[in-house]
């Protein structure tokens, strides 16, 4: 087993055809089937089902696949940061950030520090939390920002700003004008949540049941942008970071309910591989991070 055959396998893989394979590496048919029976014989297994249309892995080959994603992506990060040592205009950062740090904060840090280092070319990668960590300990990701806590001693995870979570409502809501409403008031609330896998909806479900709720949601919805504008229809009301609502809150199409006696935030979190080296653009990009966030109006940083 080599390198060049983990990666026609994995080519293989991806388009689920030998002659597409074949196309993206700009080899021919027959030699890429002859390195995909070269790699079968020396492991001993057959990797995919080619009785199947389109072509299916067979167990064995869904095993080497993980394997060989780690050991190509740890190839690829290698090469860059060689290239990056050789080259440092050749610096390339793949950041990674779950939905409040990829959508609502860390665009403008990017833009940020874009300015600030243009010859980095960078690469957004936005998912749910435990997906982006899983992404970063398999090389595919460099650094990520992401809500926390992560615990996972896989990683390194810094926490760098703070987040709350905060209650919204429509304007129209009836406890719109006095701003506020008691745990009793909001136990009866349409509560719309987002995804079960949502970190947010997590920490939400946790500080209520330790408050004494036990909330059923009315509504579930994928994503923050789909449980906002099911709240600015009136719907319901939900629980959503800040950082997600400022444009909404300032355009009078939201707004912030307190909740007596409740107060919800959490860390947001710089993550990265703990046996990971960091290029001198990922290093650079991990202090610019700290000091945006620790200086920027509006962010409040930790202490």
């Amino acid at each position: 087993m080599n390198l060049h055959q983990l990666r026609v396998f994995y080519a293989v893989t991806q388009h689920r055809s030998f002659s597409a394979a074949a196309r993206a590496l700009f080899m021919s048919q027959p030699a890429v089937s002859q390195q995909v029976r070269a790699l079968e014989a020396s492991l001993g297994v057959l990797l995919f089902d080619r009785s199947a249309t389109p072509l299916a892995l067979t167990e064995a080959g869904r095993a080497l696949l993980a394997s060989a994603t780690a050991i190509l992506h740890a190839e690829d990060e290698a090469r860059r940061a060689i290239a990056e040592i050789r080259d440092a205009s050749k610096a390339k950062l793949i950041v990674g950030a779950n939905t409040t740090g990829g959508m609502y904060l860390l665009p403008r840090i990017l833009r940020a520090f874009r300015a600030a280092q243009p010859s980095v070319e960078l690469v957004l990668d936005i998912d749910a939390t435990d997906a982006i960590c899983e992404r970063i300990h398999a090389a595919l990701i460099d650094l990520a920002l992401v809500g926390g806590p992560v615990d996972d001693r896989r990683l390194n995870a810094e926490p760098v700003v703070t987040d709350e979570v905060v209650l919204i409502a429509s304007p129209d809501h009836p406890r719109a004008a006095a701003g506020s409403l008691t745990l009793t008031e909001l136990a009866r609330e349409r509560l719309i949540v987002p995804e079960p896998r949502s970190r947010t909806r997590q920490a939400v479900e946790r500080v209520l049941r330790q408050a004494g709720l036990r909330p059923q949601p009315a509504m579930e919805l994928v994503g923050t942008e789909a449980v906002k504008k099911a709240v600015e229809a009136n719907l319901g009301v939900a629980f959503v970071s800040a950082y997600a609502i400022e444009h909404e809150v300032r355009g009078g199409v939201l707004c912030r309910l307190a909740v007596e006696g409740l107060r919800l935030q959490r860390p947001l979190e710089l993550v990265h591989r703990s046996t990971k080296y960091l290029t001198p653009a990922a290093r650079r990009f991990r202090q610019f991070v700290r000091a945006y966030l620790a200086e920027s109006a509006g962010v409040a940083p930790l202490t």
